[in-house]
């Protein structure tokens, strides 16, 4: 291929060599002056000089003309786009994005100073017309600095950058990174990836499709990862005893690496005093159970913290998962109140209220009655009202009970013979029953239909969860549930008639199944999946969901979102905010939020470990609102990716076509611009042009005071001929 010209336009200025060869034929005429008294009396005889019309000084005439072609051709900016050019200059100007994780992990060692001093590597032989990106991630993702050509820039944020609290997640740098190069029209597209490439980042579902022919590489730091001792999620079991509540913290230790066992001393923490100390050996590769004597828990937003020991450990080795927090807060019980049939002789709910007993953990508190239903006041203190056999209440009792479950409780009807509702609350209740049915007497009927997607039935998916299909039915209610954007049928017989349904009121709900919870009319009472199908049931009708005992570093809460919080034990920040006094809170490194009054949202992010504290501001003498934050264990897990393996699984999403706006024609522009600006001739072409000039301009002058020593009388000299 030939010589390109970025600007050919300029190629026009290479007429200008003419300007030369005219001056030097058209030369400027010097005579010798003769001074004479009085010229009046002569006649003006015009002087021709056949050697006028030639070139004397070809040298001068071709320095000039060679000088006037180099200007111009430098102005058209040429360059070579030969096969040594392309391949110097690459394929253009390119876009690239570098990722940079900053997640906890990378604080071990050296290696955050070593994904550092990467990233600053990436950024050595840009192009000139080079754009490049920064984007930090750990479980999200951000761009500090986007699509620029100013890399002093992106080396001082780099110095800015610390690691976080959070986990590794690739997918979303991976597709901002996407999204930067699918937006950018340069045809060149670069991504480099500087991490330790924890393997439990990598989901294997990123779904990223990088534009078509996007160049990855990817730069591991920390290669060789050290035997890490962590702590796993603590269970806390509560029970009560002899009327108080106790909490019994169960931790889990675990190492990953190393060649031989360890002893380590773990210790349990309350309320920033320690309160007990257990020594534990961990193997070189496992996880051991540590249980810790019950402690009696008294004071809402009791602050818990279990840690290994300082003195137990390498200081090598990282120190954010050594340590687990937690808040807890005493009667978070769920209470539930029986009605049973006044009529009814014997303990009709003896399996319902044992199976609610029995595990003490959960915190149910169970009341039965006979008699009519409480007030309104006496029902804002259960979060459950079980109609046993019964029908619903009419009259104002009734009405009690029906706004009882719009505001929010949860009511469960369990039909046997006697359940059952009237007309007019038909709105509250899914479908209406039927007389009483006998299944297949001897054998009895089955469930022929469970929806495990719903929450009642999720945690008996799979093998060996549960097994429904060896209780037996030999009566039930007859039933018709009408579709119906708020019922739906959770669970049906084998003959196809429903079991149990649900319907949404408010904001609460209402269930009903359509047999007994007892031994009369099935067996499923005597089935180990009764006990969890109860506390399903209670757990998924109260709208509670297990209370959060501690939180992930990442998350984001919504305070002013009171059933959320609530849910979360955290119900009084909601109170608080939603008067006229505002909170602060405390982040664990010591910076405040303000959690201004008032309707919300008000985010709270929980970006690093530890406790924050939310209280009024100004105010260090009240008990302060808690929320604790934990890394996620999974970071424990230092095992790395390979690298090649995260190119190739990055790669087969495909590669995308080029984005839709992008103009080819304009891709190509920019690639000669590049190879152009690489090869930079036109600086060459200017100082050889200023050379030829200024050697014009010292041969000029000589050739000038040498025609001047020349005496030829009525010869003119001229200094360009």
């Amino acid at each position: 291929m030939g010589l390109g010209f970025l600007v050919p336009l300029f190629l026009v200025g290479l007429a200008a060599v003419v300007v030369p060869v005219f001056v030097h034929l058209t030369r400027k005429q010097r005579a010798k002056v003769v001074q004479f008294p009085s010229l009046m009396f002569l006649e003006k005889v015009p002087y021709q000089a056949e050697n006028r019309r030639r070139i004397h000084h070809w040298l001068l005439l071709a320095m000039r003309a060679l000088a006037v072609a180099l200007l111009a051709l430098a102005f058209a900016r040429p360059f070579l786009p030969t096969e040594e050019g392309a391949v110097a200059a690459g394929s253009g100007p390119t876009e690239h994005v570098v990722l940079v994780d900053r997640s906890y992990s990378m604080a071990i060692g050296d290696r955050w100073p070593d994904a550092v001093e990467s990233a600053r590597g990436a950024l050595t032989g840009l192009g000139p017309l080079d754009r490049i990106s920064l984007v930090v991630f750990d479980q999200s993702a951000s761009a500090p600095v986007r699509s620029t050509t100013d890399v002093p820039r992106i080396r001082s944020v780099l110095d800015t950058l610390t690691v976080t609290d959070r986990a590794t997640r690739y997918g979303p740098a991976l597709k901002l990174a996407q999204t930067i190069l699918e937006e950018s029209d340069l045809p060149g597209k670069s991504l480099t990836v500087v991490s330790d490439l924890q393997r439990g980042g990598w989901t294997g579902e990123e779904g990223v499709a990088l534009p078509a022919g996007t160049i990855v590489e990817t730069r591991l730091v920390g290669e060789a990862p050290p035997a890490n001792l962590a702590l796993g999620e603590i269970t806390l079991a509560r029970d009560r005893f002899q009327g108080a509540e106790r909490v019994t913290p169960v931790a889990r230790v675990t190492r990953v690496g190393g060649d031989e066992e360890t002893d380590v001393e773990i210790v349990l923490e309350v309320d920033g005093r320690e309160l007990q100390r257990r020594s534990v050996t961990v193997p070189a590769a496992g996880a051991v159970p540590v249980p810790f004597q019950p402690f009696t828990l008294t004071d809402r937003h009791t602050q818990g913290v279990v840690r290994i020991a300082p003195e137990g450990l390498d200081p090598a080795e990282p120190n954010r998962d050594n340590a687990q927090f937690f808040v807890l807060s005493p009667g978070r019980s769920t209470g539930v109140l029986i009605l049973d049939p006044p009529q009814r002789g014997t303990d009709g709910s003896l399996y319902l209220r044992q199976a609610l007993e029995v595990s003490r953990g959960e915190g149910y508190r169970v009341e039965v009655r006979r008699g009519a239903a409480p007030g309104a006041d006496q029902l804002a203190g259960y979060q459950v009202v079980i109609l046993n056999d019964r029908p619903f209440p009419a009259g104002a009792e009734g009405d009690r009970l029906a706004e009882y479950v719009r505001a929010g409780g949860g009511l469960l009807i369990v039909s046997g013979s006697r359940g059952g509702w009237s007309a007019d609350r038909a709105a509250l209740l899914p479908g209406t029953l039927g007389g009483v049915e006998d299944r297949d007497e001897g054998e009895g009927g089955r469930l022929g239909y469970l929806n495990y997607d719903h929450p009642v039935f999720e945690l008996f998916r799979g093998p060996r969860r549960g097994d429904f299909s060896a209780a037996r039915f030999f009566r039930a209610r007859s039933w018709q549930v009408p579709p119906s954007d708020s019922s739906v049928v959770l669970a049906r017989f084998d003959d196809g008639s429903p079991a149990l349904a649900e319907r949404r009121v408010g904001e609460g709900r209402s269930l009903v199944w359509a047999s007994t919870l007892d031994a009369f009319w099935t067996d499923l009472a005597l089935q180990p999946v009764f006990v969890p199908f109860v506390h399903q049931l209670v757990r998924h009708v109260s709208g509670r969901t297990d209370v959060l005992d501690a939180f992930t570093a990442g998350q984001v809460l919504d305070v002013s979102d009171a059933r959320a919080m609530e849910t979360a034990g955290l119900g009084e920040v909601a109170e608080a905010l939603a008067s006229s006094e505002g909170r602060i809170a405390l982040s664990p490194g010591g910076s405040s939020i303000e959690l201004p009054a008032g309707a919300g949202p008000h985010f709270l992010e929980l970006g690093e470990q530890g406790f924050y504290e939310i209280r009024p501001p100004g105010r260090n003498d009240v008990r302060p609102v808690a929320v604790a934050v934990n890394v996620d264990p999974a970071e424990a897990d230092l095992a790395p990716l390979d690298p090649e393996e995260v190119e190739a699984s990055i790669l087969s999403g495909g590669g995308a076509a080029m984005p839709a706006g992008v103009d080819t024609e304009r891709a190509e522009e920019l690639r000669r611009a590049d190879r152009e600006r690489r090869q930079s001739f036109w600086r060459w072409l200017l100082l050889a042009a200023f050379a030829l000039l200024a050697a014009e301009t010292v041969l000029s002058n000589r050739v000038s005071r040498a025609g001047q020593r020349k005496t030829v009388t009525g010869a003119p000299q001229s200094a360009s001929g």
